[in-house]
């Protein structure tokens, strides 16, 4: 059984503004604290992590260190779950 997400919890941000464009997608946040609910998403949590960006209102993304996120929005892992790389490696033949 899957616990609901709360506070302190470790999640992998799996949707965003912009859909897939967003740059949050696939960061790893920590839940801070709940910020209320969404008609249309439900809970939404304030989360932390390196990289984080937010839209600014002029349309560009702007790196704060933290966002909103509605609860569809993250994936809960396992905090002593290595993290994802950015990098693939590949084989190269001379």
């Amino acid at each position: 059984m899957n616990e609901p997400i709360k506070a302190g919890d470790d999640c992998l941000v799996v949707g965003g503004l912009g859909r897939s464009k967003s740059p949050n997608i696939g960061k790893r946040v920590k839940v801070a604290s709940a910020q209320g609910e969404h008609s249309r998403y439900g809970r939404v949590w304030r989360c932390t992590g390196e990289g984080v960006c937010q839209l600014g209102d002029a349309g560009n993304y702007v790196v704060t260190g933290w966002a909103d996120f509605p609860v569809s929005w993250l994936q809960k892992i396992d905090p002593l779950a290595p993290k994802q790389s950015t990098t693939t490696d590949k084989e190269v033949t001379a």
